[in-house]
């Protein structure tokens, strides 16, 4: 006997195999469900309704934003204008000035006198001028007068380094170079951060000076342009 008959012989037919020994078939399984199965389930709750949920006194989020905070009003036409017309004065109240230094002091010019601003060059010198004309000089065919703008607001005299500039400055009719130490940059200032000059100052310094000007943390001195230019004021 060989080895293939061996195995047919010791093979049960399935005629034999007891009926509650059977595998289910695929048919069968789908279609009875396990009694296990069907008693473990969770029962699944319903679905709250909408109509349940719904609250009836909930309130649209813009109604509730203004319940919530009752002083917020929608802009009106007037309450606009308003506050436009407030925002062009603060615009109109604003003053640029160019910011220098002199000695340890920072000072300031309204820049719509500013004309230019140039290196030093060679100045000729005049007689019988007051001691803080340096000079002239030639700028486009115009001759300026040139002043040492420390001497003239008595603290020293100038000493000319690579730092120096000659602000070249207009009121009206005058014209002016001032040789500061150094140029720092421009502010602008409303009206509101600007005093008046203090009252310790007196006679000439107080003539020189429009006002004292702050600009996160610092004081500069604002100069009155039409009183340094002023040459018979001294």
């Amino acid at each position: 006997m060989d080895l293939a008959e061996i195995r047919k012989k010791a093979r049960p037919r399935k005629d034999e195999i007891p009926g509650d020994q059977r595998p289910p078939s695929r048919r069968d399984a789908r279609a009875t469900p396990s009694i296990q199965g069907a008693k473990s389930a969770t029962p699944v709750p319903p679905e709250p309704s909408h109509e349940a949920s719904a609250q009836p006194d909930a309130l649209d989020p813009l109604e509730a934003l203004f319940r919530f905070r009752p002083e917020l009003e929608l802009a009106t036409e007037e309450s606009y204008l308003q506050g436009l017309t407030e925002q062009t004065r603060d615009q109109e109240d604003l003053r640029q000035w160019l910011t220098f230094t002199l000695g340890s002091e920072e000072y300031a010019l309204d820049i719509g006198h500013i004309r230019e601003i140039i290196k030093p060059r060679e100045i000729t010198d005049i007689p019988r001028v007051p001691d803080f004309i340096l000079g002239i000089i030639s700028l486009r065919g115009l001759i300026i007068p040139v002043f040492d703008l420390k001497k003239r607001l008595k603290l020293g005299a100038a000493e000319i380094t690579s730092a120096s500039r000659i602000v070249v400055c207009q009121d009206g009719d005058k014209s002016a170079g001032l040789v500061v130490d150094c140029l720092n940059q421009v502010v602008r200032l409303p009206a509101q951060r600007i005093e008046p000059p203090p009252a310790v100052l007196s006679g000439l310094d107080r003539d020189m000076v429009e006002g004292v000007g702050r600009d996160r943390g610092r004081m500069m001195i604002l100069l009155d342009l039409a009183n340094v230019l002023n040459a018979e004021l001294i």
